[in-house]
């Protein structure tokens, strides 16, 4: 069973595509656009709401050069079609050191609750960036 998981999860990664799952058809229009960084790629991204609020669900791969992972977090930005900023926030992914697994990717996951989506919404960007942001 544990390694059909994994073969699952590696699959998924090999799969190669940046919405690996059918977001709800209120925010189906949305476009989800992810930004590496030199230490990691925003790999996968989708919109996911079960029983509860919408989320913002995702994976990010560190590069095999990269050494430490725990000063990159993601800044997960809300846009509207003329490309005004809505809504920002800092996320971080999890584990914040990826380490390198065997036979699986070096991952970590990211979830971050939306509700109340900012009316107008059509574009969420995540973007992973290193250190801080100046005038933090």
């Amino acid at each position: 069973m544990k390694s059909t998981a994994c073969l699952s999860l590696t699959l998924l990664f090999l799969a190669g595509c940046a919405t690996p799952f059918r977001a709800p058809p209120d925010v189906r229009d949305i476009k989800l656009e992810r930004i590496g960084s030199p230490v990691v790629e925003v790999e996968k991204i989708w919109l996911e709401r079960k029983t509860g609020p919408l989320v913002l669900k995702g994976y990010v791969a560190k590069h095999l050069a990269a050494e430490d992972t725990t000063q990159t977090h993601l800044d997960v930005t809300l846009y509207d079609s003329a490309g005004r900023v809505l809504r920002s926030s800092l996320e971080h992914f999890e584990p914040r050191q990826i380490y390198r697994q065997r036979r699986l990717p070096d991952f970590g996951t990211y979830q971050v609750t939306l509700d109340p989506l900012p009316v107008g919404t059509a574009r969420i960007e995540v973007r992973a960036h290193e250190g801080i942001h100046p005038g933090s």
